[in-house]
């Protein structure tokens, strides 16, 4: 990629840029760049694997939550009306 950068300035610089020149200049680039932009799209299909997974964590732990909450007010309901009992009985 440097070489052809320097390559490619110094012929702009002379006026001499010719269409050979400017083709492998440009290749060059594209490859350089190409390398940088399957890297981010790797990057981004791991993150967004990342981010599926958490959701469906997310997803399950708040499932869970509610099952919790129903246990309690379940067992709640059972300890007040044991309380009442007691209660009456006295």
């Amino acid at each position: 990629m440097r070489r052809a950068q320097d390559a490619a300035q110094a012929a702009l610089e002379s006026g001499a840029l010719d269409p050979e020149q400017r083709e492998r200049y440009l290749f060059a680039v594209r490859q350089y760049f190409s390398g940088f932009e399957r890297e981010a799209r790797e990057h981004l299909r791991d993150v967004d694997r990342r981010l599926e997974h958490l959701n469906q964590v997310q997803f399950n732990l708040t499932a869970e939550r509610g099952v919790a909450v129903k246990r309690i007010e379940a067992t709640q309901g059972v300890l007040a009306q044991l309380d009442a009992f007691g209660s009456a009985r006295t």
